[in-house]
């Protein structure tokens, strides 16, 4: 059994422990101690960093009564260790621990649902609750949330005998057997929990939500507390503080400044889109035609571009044939036969220019591959 100090004193940053086993497993090593301060994963809290001698900790999990630590070099069994966590890692996740809990208990208190799921990942932490909310009920519970911080309650961790336990209010995701540690911010929740967690509601600093999502016939809630929840902040104002600077506005009108672009840019691709019509028409029109059969290669013509310029030859002549570039070898084209011998040219073309592609008798289209006079001296001679 590992004796767990995280437990005792949770602000615990460098500590002593014996080695009492070291593993290779999968290019990493896994070290047990006699006692540690470093948490392991568990409950949606990640498992703790730092160092173990010299070794680097990536990782901390439990194995029933142990707590084993990753690390990226063998220790030696026996040996006496200094040890040391990330504490910024480490103090972030009681910060959002913490957090967690204030936000789940007020949504439990209000609207008796429950928090069904819970991770902290890089990105956010992440809510699932069991019901409804709109935007705005959770926009309400934040308000209130951050109420509990500028009260500054002190955080209660107590392990309650049985007695007590059977008579307690207290959300919980499971059954519990044995000993259950009961974290309590008094007046916002009650929760059993084997996280670590800051002694005051003062040192969460602030708590942030990010996004509210229908999941599951509940909301994933996305929020951060803390250290993260400031920086959070400081990068996204800085962005806006940026973007003000390049649309010329002021930071409480960048939202009415990018709409106003973005109509702009509509309205320029909606023209753009007009002009390329007429101009490809007029280039049609000027094509010079002899025959019933024409090829054409245009590398400038992207997308459907190629498609609706062969839409429009096939107005003049009964049979095109338009190329454009396809990458490497490849040509891309487009095949439009009114007498509805298309596909049947495809299975030659197939045999002579390893095309690919696919349509019915009056249009084809792929790619194929061959010289660019010697597809067109085979398309317009072609009876």
């Amino acid at each position: 059994m590992t004796d767990r100090l995280f437990e005792k004193d949770p602000y615990i940053r460098e500590f002593g422990a014996e080695v009492r086993a070291c593993e290779e497993k999968n290019g990493k090593y896994l070290i047990l101690l006699d006692r540690t301060a470093f948490f392991p994963e568990g409950g949606g809290q990640p498992g703790d960093r730092g160092r173990i001698g010299d070794a680097v900790i990536l990782d901390t999990h439990e194995k029933g009564d142990e707590v084993w630590h990753y690390a990226d070099r063998p220790l030696t069994v026996g040996n006496q260790v200094q040890c040391e966590l990330d504490w910024e890692f480490r103090f972030s996740n009681m910060q959002n621990h913490a957090g967690e809990h204030i936000v789940s208990g007020l949504i439990h208190r209000q609207y008796g649902y429950d928090n069904v799921g819970f991770h902290m990942g890089s990105e956010a932490v992440t809510l699932d609750i069991n019901g409804e909310l709109t935007v705005e009920q959770v926009k309400a519970i934040e308000v209130e949330a951050n109420r509990a911080i500028e009260e500054n309650i002190p955080i209660r961790i107590t392990i309650p005998e049985k007695s007590v336990l059977a008579a307690m209010e207290y959300r919980s995701k499971k059954e519990l057997e044995g000993d259950v540690r009961i974290v309590e911010v008094p007046g916002y929740d009650r929760c059993a929990c084997c996280g670590t967690h800051p002694l005051r509601t003062g040192e969460i600093r602030m708590i942030k939500i990010l996004a509210v999502q229908n999941y599951k016939g509940g909301v994933r809630i996305s929020m951060l507390a803390g250290n993260r929840a400031m920086e959070d902040y400081r990068n996204k104002h800085e962005s806006v503080v940026e973007i003000s600077h390049l649309l010329s506005a002021k930071t409480g009108e960048v939202t009415e400044a990018v709409e106003r672009l973005l109509k702009e840019i509509g309205d320029l691709k909606f023209t753009m889109v007009q002009m390329k019509r007429d101009m490809m028409a007029m280039k049609a029109s000027n094509q010079q035609i002899c025959g019933e059969a024409l090829c054409v290669l245009e590398n400038d013509f992207k997308g459907n571009d190629l498609r609706e310029y062969a839409n429009l030859l096939s107005e003049r002549v009964p049979r095109i044939l338009a190329l454009s570039d396809g990458g490497g070898e490849q040509l891309r084209y487009v095949l439009i036969d009114q007498k509805g011998q298309a596909r049947a040219l495809g299975q030659e073309m197939q045999k002579l220019f390893a095309s690919r592609g696919g349509g019915n008798d009056q249009m084809i289209q792929g790619t194929l591959k061959g010289e660019w006079e010697a597809i067109k001296g085979w398309f317009e001679s072609h009876e």
